[in-house]
């Protein structure tokens, strides 16, 4: 799905969607209390598909954590659901091939991050 794509399903949803500057290394936050999700707006396209879709998965379980073994468990399955939805297996598995293992070429070819390409590789594939 495109991030247009993710915007329209998203803006369907009962959860506020927005764009801010965040502090650095965080790209985006849910807030189950307010109802609302937060992208930063100073990443790239790519970046902003993968986050916001992240962070959706976050929503559609109303995680209200991210701290202590809750919160890591809670992460673990969003980062694991995120690679499974933004990746296609044969599209994955042919970009593997071409690119010969190449994380950051994957990433570019499957136009996800590299963190999605090694979440598949961790979370998805090794189970």
């Amino acid at each position: 799905m495109t991030y247009g794509q993710i915007r329209q399903y998203a803006d369907s949803l009962p959860v506020d969607i927005c764009s801010a500057r965040l502090p650095e290394k965080v790209q985006g936050i849910f807030n189950g209390m307010l109802g609302m999700i937060i992208v930063d707006r100073a990443m790239t396209y790519t970046q902003k598909r993968c986050t916001l879709t992240h962070e959706l998965v976050h929503w559609s379980h109303g995680d209200d954590t991210c701290n202590g073994i809750m919160g890591a468990r809670m992460e673990r399955r969003t980062r694991r659901e995120t690679a499974s939805l933004l990746l296609n297996p044969m599209e994955y598995a042919s970009a593997e091939n071409v690119y010969e293992g190449d994380v950051a070429l994957m990433a570019a070819e499957l136009n996800v991050t590299i963190q999605v390409v090694k979440d598949y590789q961790e979370l998805v594939l090794d189970v």
